[in-house]
């Protein structure tokens, strides 16, 4: 083992460590703790204190929005009194001045809840990506170890496209369009002509397309990568171990030890990036828990003020329900991405030389 720690003292864990603070909070997570566990064959983590400390968060967070939701309750039963009793009031025109102006209300509400929950996924996502920089250095500096050089080059330079992709595609591209959706969605209800529908389809066909292109792409060339990349590194790794053992006389000691060096290169990287797996759904579940119940709550208060309620506020709601629906798809699938990648190249990399 001391092969192993020697490996294991060669990264540095203070920028992860001060990166996991700033996600989960202070000695919420240790992150050497746990590849340190790791490498010892245990299990640092137990479901129910993870369960808890994504349920604490999330219970803190939807306790700050209870009054938006409130307020969109009342609104539309303000909305729904309005229509059912224009009859007792004078004028029609005076009755649908009045919808409107509690309509304008209504929406003001609804797009300032819809700007927070969309604040949170972009800045998930961010936050994932600056995690991401920082821990890919310190997991391909223990694949070289085991992987040498090339291919370990060959991965790094992938994963940092990844992240670029990820970037422009998610946080400049279709983030800002899935919040062009909610609004044009929202402004068809100004109207009683069915002016933006089309265009809302269109913008939401468009960005669900993207995400599972990106995802499909990038998965392909990670895998493809797998098949490729381990086979060219183990030919390469067990050339120099064959001709270190050919030298005479301490030829068989620096196999041993190169043969060492390289299980134990294998193992730290599997250890950091099983953990890297492990802090970013721990990071990523309060988010996305978050966006779902706020989608459900949505849809929820829907159901209850449909029969009551003007059908352009019940419209209102179902398209904040809809685009964060397209949120979570987009958060998800940013997640998954560094998920599976750091999977499958742990996988794809762990053979022993």
């Amino acid at each position: 083992m001391d092969e192993t720690q020697a490996v294991f003292d060669e990264i540095s864990y203070d920028e992860i460590q001060n990166m996991m603070n700033r996600m989960l909070g202070e000695n919420t997570f240790s992150f050497s703790e746990y590849v340190s566990k790791l490498m010892q064959g245990q299990i640092p983590f137990s479901l129910e204190s993870s369960l808890q400390t994504i349920f604490r968060g999330l219970a803190a967070n939807l306790a700050q929005e209870r009054k938006l939701y409130v307020y969109l309750i009342l609104l539309a039963v303000i909305g729904a009194v309005l229509g059912n009793f224009t009859s007792l009031l004078q004028g029609k025109q005076i009755a649908e001045t009045a919808f409107y102006a509690v309509y304008l209300l209504f929406f003001s509400v609804l797009l300032t809840s819809f700007t927070q929950v969309s604040q949170i996924a972009e800045t998930t996502l961010t936050q994932l990506m600056d995690f991401m920089k920082i821990l890919l250095p310190s997991y391909f500096m223990s694949m070289a170890f085991s992987q040498g050089t090339v291919s370990t080059g060959v991965y790094y330079q992938f994963a940092l496209a990844m992240i670029t992709v990820v970037e422009f595609v998610l946080l400049r591209l279709i983030f800002p369009a899935i919040q062009v959706y909610f609004l044009l969605r929202i402004a068809n209800q100004l109207s009683k002509r069915d002016m933006f529908t089309k265009m809302a389809e269109l913008i939401r066909d468009v960005v669900t397309f993207v995400m599972k292109t990106m995802f499909g792409v990038m998965m392909g060339i990670n895998v493809i990568q797998g098949l490729v990349l381990p086979i060219t590194s183990q030919l390469e790794t067990s050339a120099v171990v064959k001709v270190s053992g050919a030298i005479p006389g301490v030829g068989n000691t620096i196999s041993s030890v190169a043969g060492t060096v390289l299980c134990a290169g294998t193992l730290v990287k599997n250890a950091v990036g099983v953990t890297g797996v492990i802090a970013v759904l721990l990071y990523c579940g309060v988010p996305l828990l978050r966006l779902v119940i706020s989608k459900f709550l949505f849809q929820l208060i829907n159901a209850f003020i449909q029969p009551i309620s003007d059908s352009r506020i019940v419209a209102g709601i179902s398209a904040a329900a809809s685009s964060l629906g397209l949120l979570i798809h987009a958060v998800f699938i940013g997640c998954m991405m560094f998920v599976v990648s750091l999977a499958l190249m742990s996988v794809m990399t762990g053979i022993g030389k």
